[in-house]
């Protein structure tokens, strides 16, 4: 029996993280086409919805950790979602610092209209497994989230810095 693509990891090819993530590409290039050309909104700004809905109103940092995202791409989400009156930023009286977003009425009947039919996108793909093979497929997601996660931590330290700047500089880059 050969060993699999994520036992070889003999080019990018068979790599867990580039497999998942053109999956990732095609599958989420139908939900750009539905938010952007259906609601006017990013990939981005449904998901913050989507949080919101499921979540109630949350702190800006809060969400952007729920979300595993930087606070600072949130706020300017947030900020989008604001313009478009979607979400509702309120700052209590007694403390100044302490803001919560919420989905206005807007946000509410956007998520209802639009999740029903992401969840179908995710069903006709999902589809291509039988219904053990789905279970199986989630209990093992699962597993390598918190492995990912566990790895994150323990290497975090010794990872460099991230800086996309440099990159587009072309830096010791002949």
């Amino acid at each position: 029996m050969s060993p699999s693509p994520f036992q070889r990891l003999a080019s990018i090819d068979d790599l867990l993280l580039y497999r998942l993530g053109r999956l990732s590409s095609v599958a989420g290039a139908m939900v750009v086409r539905l938010c952007e050309g259906g609601y006017g909104i990013t990939r981005r700004e449904w998901a913050v919805v989507a949080q919101l809905y499921e979540n109630g109103g949350l702190p800006p940092s809060a969400l952007a950790e729920r979300m595993h995202r930087d606070r600072a791409r949130t706020s300017r989400t947030l900020t989008a979602l604001g313009r478009k009156q979607l979400v509702l930023r309120t700052i209590p009286a007694n403390d100044r610092r302490s803001a919560l977003v919420s989905l206005t009425p807007a946000g509410r009947q956007l998520y209802e209209a639009l999740m029903p039919q992401v969840q179908v996108i995710n069903s006709q793909i999902l589809s291509a497994l039988q219904t053990d093979e789905t279970m199986r497929f989630d209990q093992a997601l699962a597993r390598l989230q918190v492995r990912a996660q566990s790895l994150l931590a323990e290497l975090s330290p010794d990872l460099p810095k991230a800086n996309r700047r440099q990159g587009r500089r072309g830096k010791g880059v002949a």
